[in-house]
């Protein structure tokens, strides 16, 4: 290995350039082989790098969000549910709600793709770079109670204000410990 590229590969370390120095070597053939200009090799391997920290961060805000399961509006079945109109969910999937700080609420009976809708416009939310946060309402008082035993009740709220897109599932269903359940 030569003196410079190996200050390279330190440089790409230090810089946090993982896939660069992942594609450093086969990019470099490449633009060998196919007598790429410098700036064109430059181009290639900085694309690179961009796609691979766009999936990580994609990966992450995924993660974060808590989703109980990733499901897409093309995987909805909008013909096992005809009462949902398709094109409403489709301007909703616009997130324009997002940019005028409105809610949007689904109302029906358990079963009928509620949360599958959410997750949906959730995933596409991620998408398009915003953070969100899904929780079942259940789930959330049963936090909520314990942050108040905890004395760390402010710190849940300071949290629950983050997200860009914060999701409640199960809104009519009573918490474990309150008898009640969700169908």
């Amino acid at each position: 290995m030569s003196l410079a590229y190996e200050r390279v590969q330190a440089h790409l370390e230090r810089l946090k350039l993982k896939r660069v120095a992942e594609l450093l070597d086969p990019i470099a053939e490449q633009a060998t082989q196919e007598k790429l200009s410098y700036v064109d090799f430059l181009d290639r391997l900085l694309e690179a790098e961009s796609v691979g920290r766009a999936e990580r961060r994609l990966l992450a805000k995924t993660r974060l969000a808590h989703f109980p399961f990733i499901k897409s509006l093309a995987d909805f079945d909008f013909s096992f549910q005809p009462s949902i109109d398709r094109k409403q969910i489709q301007e909703l999937a616009t997130l324009r709600f997002l940019a005028h700080g409105e809610n949007v609420i689904f109302l029906g009976p358990p079963g009928v793709g509620k949360t599958h809708l959410a997750v949906a416009l959730g995933m596409e939310a991620v998408a398009q770079g915003a953070n969100v946060y899904f929780v079942t309402v259940p789930e959330l008082l049963e936090q909520l109670a314990r942050d108040v035993q905890e004395n760390r009740l402010s710190e849940r709220l300071r949290s629950l204000r983050h997200p860009t897109l914060l999701i409640l599932d199960e809104m009519g269903c009573a918490p474990r410990g309150a008898g009640g359940s969700c169908g």
